[in-house]
């Protein structure tokens, strides 16, 4: 997968509609993750787990979700929820390559989560498109999840391995 940065306008840009959807969500954290499982930036309250654990098991856990809703006749998975006890988590992509995912608590509801997430992406999908084009990645194509499953399962899977010292 071709590798990319940010430029710093850009960086203000995306840092600007995360915190204010952490502000109007009351949601206690949203990272951005590559398709890859690299973390690409985080806001709101990071501290109390592995932030690259976490983006590299929501890349897998999207990736494979995606696949599921393929052999299920749907062209892709619009987005992904985790519901905990205390906690949840809700993902979805955006320009195609790269998932918001959002960690929230009872303070906020999957729907308000839902909603903001769809305006936040809209904002931020038009500031990854143009940083796209900007590195020469141009349009994305969305059926590359496909074609990377097996390659990234096997890493997700080390990275598990890792993670849990097996």
């Amino acid at each position: 997968m071709p590798q990319w940065t940010l430029f710093e306008n850009d960086f203000h840009a995306i840092d600007a509609v995360l915190n204010d959807f952490l502000d109007r969500t009351n949601a206690l954290s949203v990272h951005l993750v590559d398709r890859s499982g690299q973390l690409i930036t985080s806001a709101g309250r990071t501290g109390d787990f592995d932030p690259t654990a976490f983006a590299s098991l929501i890349a897998a856990d999207f990736t494979a979700n995606a696949e599921l809703a393929q052999l299920l006749g749907e062209k892709s998975a619009d987005a992904v929820v985790s519901e905990g006890k205390n906690r949840s988590v809700h993902s979805c992509m955006l320009a195609g390559r790269v998932i918001m995912s959002t960690v929230f608590d009872r303070r906020s509801t999957l729907g308000l989560v839902r909603f903001r997430a769809q305006r936040a992406v809209q904002a931020l999908d038009v500031v990854f498109r143009g940083l796209f084009e900007k590195v020469g990645l141009g349009e994305s194509t969305p059926n590359v999840l496909s074609s990377r499953a097996p390659e990234f399962a096997a890493e997700a899977g080390r990275e598990v391995d890792a993670l849990f010292g097996d």
